[in-house]
């Protein structure tokens, strides 16, 4: 695809809020957007899903350290094309999931799942980056592990603990205009590191918070971020949460003990005796 073909086709979505800082990346305009589709397309990785009225082309473009730019264009059966471009992180955190469901907007290139955690405590809405990489229907009468994280509009350390919070955001600001997957995070830091963003040599960071209801890794810009980084601080932020479903093959090549964070009665479910 030609330059002129990406930039009749992809839709105005830079004024949209996605934090592409928050993965070390600067997006001002509609130019600046394009031309980031656009390389995403060129050097990232092809899947592809058909649907009854087209087909989804998904492209992801590792930056390294788990950073990636997603796309995907949406071909019609008539050869119209709508396309959609974001920011993402494929992290470690997994969140079981169910009941959950998966909705996507094919016109606008985008897919979104939502669900309760295993243990029946938090609810769960993200963007989900991959969805040309797996058939959702393999998932059915089970539950959805996912790997989600937060990448951070704004963050900053607080200088005394306070109350965790996890929860969307528009329900903690009803007059603002939020997104569905748009979520306040509030906790104790457990662990960070630095990451850099290969393309732009950005300097970004990893947290792995602890919110009381759920773990969560977060994403921010260093240079986004108010205070001093430590473990045992206490850390506020508002995040975009997204995510990457996981096939059982994923699962299993990332196994590396008991997950004790995992509810125990999932433990025995494949223990029990049928009559």
């Amino acid at each position: 695809m030609n330059r002129t073909e990406v930039s009749t086709t992809f839709r105005t979505r830079w004024t949209m809020i996605e934090p592409f800082h928050a993965i070390g990346l600067r997006v001002t305009d509609q130019a600046t957007y394009e031309s980031l589709a656009e390389a995403a397309h060129q050097r990232g990785e092809l899947s592809l899903a058909r649907r009854e009225q087209g087909v989804m082309h998904g492209c992801c473009w590792s930056l390294g350290d788990g950073l990636e730019v997603w796309t995907v264009l949406y071909e019609t059966r008539g050869g119209k094309f709508y396309a959609d471009c974001r920011p993402a992180f494929r992290g470690r955190q997994l969140f079981h999931l169910f009941p959950w469901e998966i909705v996507e907007y094919e016109e606008g290139g985008e897919a979104w799942a939502r669900g309760i955690t295993a243990d029946g405590d938090v609810s769960v809405a993200f963007a989900l980056q991959n969805i040309t990489e797996i058939d959702p229907r393999q998932f059915r009468d089970q539950p959805l592990i996912a790997a989600v994280s937060g990448l951070a509009y704004r963050a900053q350390i607080n200088k005394r603990a306070g109350k965790p919070v996890f929860e969307p955001l528009g329900r903690r600001y009803p007059r603002r205009d939020t997104a569905d997957n748009d979520y306040a995070v509030r906790g104790t830091v457990l662990s960070w590191r630095d990451l850099t963003n290969s393309l732009t040599r950005c300097n970004v960071v990893w947290v792995e918070v602890e919110t009381g209801s759920a773990r969560l890794e977060v994403l921010l810009n260093r240079d986004a971020l108010k205070g001093e980084l430590k473990r045992g601080a206490w850390l506020s932020a508002e995040v975009w949460l997204q995510g990457h479903v996981l096939r059982a093959q994923d699962v299993r090549s990332r196994y590396e003990g008991v997950d004790f964070s995992t509810p125990r009665r999932t433990w025995w479910q494949k223990l029990r005796r049928y009559h």
